[in-house]
């Protein structure tokens, strides 16, 4: 029997995880030559869980909505590299279609938990993080 940590029953980061298995397969089909951009993409897809992580375990409220902030942007990053490989002819539009649709879901579902952590950190008391009072 396998243990989870805590941070691995969270649905968003079971999506993210899954999301990075889908983009190591992805970077398989690309062509040797094209090792920067296969880096690239490798570092936001890994930034986006490892960033999530990062945050859970920070120990403060901020400091988690401000590493799921880092997580959101590696997502976009992601969803634009991919974009931008599709445009050479290396991914049919099926799979690219359906690759995007996880990165999609994925950065969702960070912006609603960053939502409900900003809320929860204003009943509490505290600001919304990037907002003046």
């Amino acid at each position: 029997m396998v243990l989870k940590n805590n941070h691995e029953k969270m649905i968003v980061w079971q999506m993210a995880d899954t999301l990075d298995i889908e983009i190591q397969n992805l970077l398989k089909k690309l062509p040797k030559n094209e090792f920067s951009m296969k880096s690239q993409i490798d570092s936001a897809s890994d930034s986006i869980g490892s960033n999530f992580v990062e945050g859970y375990y920070a120990g403060s409220l901020g400091e988690y909505i401000r590493f799921l902030r880092y997580s959101r942007r590696s997502c976009a990053e992601l969803q634009e590299r991919v974009r931008r490989i599709s445009r050479k002819g290396y991914l049919d539009n099926d799979y690219l279609n359906s690759v995007l649709d996880k990165i999609i879901k994925t950065g969702y579902l960070i912006d609603r938990l960053v939502y409900s952590l900003e809320t929860k950190k204003v009943k509490e008391g505290g600001r919304r993080l990037g907002r003046r009072q």
